[in-house]
């Protein structure tokens, strides 16, 4: 039930746009549920995302051949900018693979939401439009198998787990 709500309230539109090819400024990448409860559902398309503050970094991953530079908002500050309440996140990916990460992994600039992979945006052919990133390589509280699980690509909903 939840499902089909959620997916009425981002539109089937902005999502078969975001599976069939590149996304479009205008396109809606990303819906958040702020409240958890459906009552609270905010939007964003890559215009959205790149209006917050970014942040970039350079990392090696351990599904990428070669260290690439990420950059996008940090996940903080898009919770921030949807009004989200305080709790657990279910992170969603285009397939249905699902993540929950706790609060105390959210940190004011990890990990972030990245839009771009080396200056430009990407698709969901190359784990796009959106790909929450930490910046692995700059401590190894970065490289442990939990935080590696967190890393959901082809993101498209983030859902506020009360409780």
């Amino acid at each position: 039930m939840f499902r089909r709500e959620f997916l009425g309230a981002i539109g089937s539109a902005g999502l078969l746009a975001a599976l069939t090819g590149p996304a479009f400024a205008e396109d809606v990448l990303l819906s958040i549920d702020a409240q958890g409860d459906g009552s609270a559902i905010k939007t964003f398309t890559d215009t959205d995302l790149l209006a917050l503050p970014q942040i970039e970094f350079s990392t090696s991953t351990i599904w990428t051949p070669e260290p690439a530079t990420f950059s996008g908002p940090s996940l903080a500050s898009v919770l921030e900018a949807a009004g989200a309440a305080k709790g657990a996140l279910s992170m969603i990916a285009v397939n249905e693979y699902k993540v929950e990460i706790p609060t105390d992994r959210i940190e004011d600039n990890a990990p972030i939401i990245a839009n771009r992979i080396n200056g430009a945006p990407f698709s969901i052919r190359d784990k796009g439009p959106l790909w929450l990133v930490f910046p692995f390589d700059s401590n190894p509280r970065f490289q442990t198998e939990e935080v590696y699980s967190f890393s959901i690509w082809q993101l498209t909903q983030i859902k506020v787990v009360q409780g």
